[in-house]
């Protein structure tokens, strides 16, 4: 559900300075067609509601990752793509855009996820890039085919309102 909201907001012509009444029964209604009833209910719906409130803080980089200003911007990018062995492969990918500023492409994946208690930012980061850079790296090399322009990616930590750019899988423009 907070991929779904941040979907949503990220379709809007201008970013709202915080969570509308219509937005949170929209998404306690998903959370419900999720199986969630009672207290599961109202503590998912709270997840939520801190996520996004994260990402639309007017100081937190969620409202740069969600702009409308960025060009060819896509939310929840399904391609198909084909691996190493030929076979065809469905991906969806959360967020991508061209930052007109800079002209580089963004591959962003987003994590619900946070920090084990006791693990600092970078330790908890360094494990989720672990796990998740094939995941990224395909995701990157299938946007690569599209473009030839400047390419870097990350990890956008919802519940923490922290995007990790993995500099592991950033790639230069490609030469005409």
């Amino acid at each position: 559900v907070v991929h779904l909201a941040l979907e949503g907001l990220s379709r809007l012509p201008a970013l709202p300075e915080c969570i509308s009444i219509a937005d949170e029964r929209r998404w306690r209604m998903a959370l419900q067609r999720e199986g969630l009833w009672g207290d599961l209910l109202d503590d998912a719906l709270q997840v939520v509601l801190s996520s996004i409130a994260q990402a639309l803080h007017h100081d937190n980089i969620g409202r740069w990752l969600l702009s409308p200003e960025h060009a060819d911007a896509h939310s929840e990018w399904s391609l198909t793509t084909v691996d190493a062995q030929g076979k065809t492969r469905d991906i969806v990918i959360d967020r991508s855009f061209i930052d007109r500023a800079t002209g580089q492409r963004w591959v962003i994946d987003y994590k619900n996820s946070g920090p084990a208690s006791g693990e600092s930012l970078e330790d908890f980061a360094a494990r989720e890039c672990a796990v998740y850079m094939e995941q990224l790296r395909q995701y990157r090399d299938t946007v690569r085919l599209l473009g030839a322009g400047p390419l870097r990616c990350g990890l956008y930590f919802t519940a923490l309102g922290h995007l990790h750019t993995v500099r592991e899988l950033e790639l230069p423009a490609l030469d005409s």
